[in-house]
């Protein structure tokens, strides 16, 4: 079975990158490149995950997050961001105010293993 990986985020080599991390771990990826085109994908699509940039051009991140509670999904979310610790930190704390499955955030670019492991830890908790 494929799982789904919902990657919101408005950056081309980062789509690459999200891209082939989700794929060897066995994600099919979809791209989101705003919030506009997140809302309608995930009002159309079920997905096992989401990562999340929280800049999203001239939206934030934040905007997601309230259309995920809206929905009431409770897929893990990975904010994936290159945004300082203390923005990270205050935004995890809007997603779990919100109800959200909030996974610890990692930082771009560093956190490339790290998104792996997330994954792969999503992965299994599924398989359960």
């Amino acid at each position: 079975m494929v799982k789904r990986l919902l990657a919101i985020e408005d950056d081309h080599l980062h789509h690459l990158i999200i891209g082939k991390i989700a794929g060897n771990a066995g994600y099919e990826a979809s791209i989101a490149t705003s919030v506009e085109n997140a809302t309608a994908l995930l009002h159309q699509n079920t997905f096992d995950c989401i990562t999340l940039d929280l800049s999203l051009g001239d939206r934030s991140g934040v905007d997601v997050l309230h259309v995920l509670a809206h929905l009431r999904t409770r897929v893990p979310i990975i904010i994936f961001s290159g945004t300082d610790d203390a923005e990270c930190q205050a935004t995890v704390s809007i997603g779990k105010s919100l109800g959200l499955n909030i996974c610890p955030p990692l930082a771009k670019p560093a956190g490339v293993v790290e998104l792996r492991k997330a994954l792969d830890s999503i992965s299994a908790m599924a398989e359960s």
